[in-house]
């Protein structure tokens, strides 16, 4: 087992030197189309998506997507269940907890796990779930709340550790559950998200009020990695005082024992003439990369402003506006994928190599402007997915931004 990994220093950088971004201009972004795969109902049958927790209570819990090999699983928190559909929308398993769901109908329940049949529904008693992921042996991971009195209150975070991770066999078993030490182990603070690399280790990213704390596993559930990354230790600029760093999201390397911070960097605004502060803007925003076997930061990549103009009080007015890119996975060979908005129903896609060259800018669509929520997942190859949650029914879509990058 590998020693633990704990960040204990704040790193100024100085010596890197800044790499110029070569983008495409705004007039030459071009649209990449969109692909409507399948609807699912909302309600509570077992293909339906449970948004409504109580008669006219919106959705408390966000419903969660993973795609792999074709195949979409649907976290639906709301209706503690999880459902495998097939690209054409055609159920394939259901795992949930019986006592928040009716009893299937189109599915036949588990009675005997040794009978092999295509098409089934398992009952597990959850009490909450939350984030799921897939490894490549179609072992399902989900998120699960723990029962109040098993749960542990940590002092020295001041925080309540309540989450485990649930492993089941593709045929709705229950293996074993993952804690902070592994199989096992002492609940998880918060959980962010979960990963499976190419390796099908598994990344638990949590984080509590003032820290980030990120847990890693081999795929046999002994513990690899563990990484405290603390507020008041982020990576700091160079020459620049009064900044305030924000860690927005960690992305863990698909291939290699790496991850990626995004940070984006604040400062007051001041007026030039009066000298008073007015606000806060944004200075930089960046990805850093932080090697696990060294525990050091070894570098970053610049991200490109998304700057555009708004009309202002008056006809001939202009403002500019910026919006913030949000960095949403990697692909394989040290891509980096993020979205950020541009119009009510247009979002940018960019993706960005190692070395902070963007290689594609790509419009999607999402024309539902009233969308209740929605979940992006990011297979290893490229392909982006989208779980669109309407107030009549949901969507699964995708993007085929992987052809994008096929040929680099």
């Amino acid at each position: 087992m590998k020693r633990p990994v704990r960040l204990g220093a704040v790193v100024a950088f100085g010596a890197f030197f800044l790499i110029s971004v070569i983008g495409c201009s705004r007039q030459e972004v071009r649209s990449l189309s969109r692909e409507d795969l399948f609807r699912i109902e909302l309600g509570k049958m077992e293909d339906q998506l449970d948004v409504f927790h109580g008669p006219g209570r919106p959705l408390r819990h966000p419903a969660r997507l993973f795609m792999r090999d074709g195949r979409f699983f649907i976290g639906d928190a709301a209706g503690n269940k999880i459902m495998q559909f097939t690209s054409y929308g055609d159920l394939l398993s259901l795992l949930y907890n019986p006592d928040d769901n009716p009893r299937p109908v189109q599915l036949q329940a588990s009675q005997n796990p040794g009978t092999l049949i295509n098409r089934r529904a398992y009952p597990y008693h959850f009490r909450q779930t939350g984030e799921i992921a897939v490894t490549s042996r179609k072992e399902l991971l989900v998120e699960d709340y723990l029962a109040p009195e098993r749960a542990v209150y940590d002092e020295e975070r001041a925080v309540s550790l309540n989450r485990q991770v649930l492993r089941f066999t593709p045929q709705g078993r229950l293996i074993d559950y993952l804690g902070q030490e592994g199989i096992g182990g002492s609940p998880f603070p918060h959980i962010e998200s979960i990963h499976v690399n190419d390796h099908d280790e598994i990344i638990v990213i949590s984080h509590t009020l003032d820290t980030w704390i990120v847990y890693w596993f081999s795929p046999e559930g002994e513990p690899l990695y563990e990484i405290e990354i603390s507020n008041d230790r982020l990576p700091l600029v160079a020459d620049e005082d009064n900044l305030i760093p924000f860690l927005e999201t960690i992305k863990p390397d698909r291939e290699k024992n790496r991850l990626y911070l995004h940070l984006n960097y604040y400062r007051e605004s001041v007026d030039a003439e009066t000298e008073a502060t007015y606000g806060i803007e944004t200075f930089a925003s960046r990805i850093y990369r932080l090697d696990l076997e060294s525990g050091r930061y070894e570098g970053y990549v610049d991200i490109p402003e998304n700057v555009q103009q708004r009309p202002g009080h008056s006809v001939f007015d202009q403002q500019e506006v910026q919006f913030l890119y949000e960095f949403v996975g990697t692909g394989r060979g040290e891509t980096f994928f993020l979205l950020s908005r541009e119009r009510a129903t247009q979002v940018q896609l960019m993706i960005m190599n190692a070395e902070g060259r963007v290689l594609s800018r790509r419009m999607i669509e999402i024309p539902e402007p009233d969308l209740l929520m929605k979940s992006f997942n990011l297979t290893a190859d490229g392909i982006l997915s989208a779980l669109l949650v309407g107030h009549d029914e949901a969507r699964v879509v995708w993007w085929r931004a992987d052809r994008l990058i096929s040929g680099r």
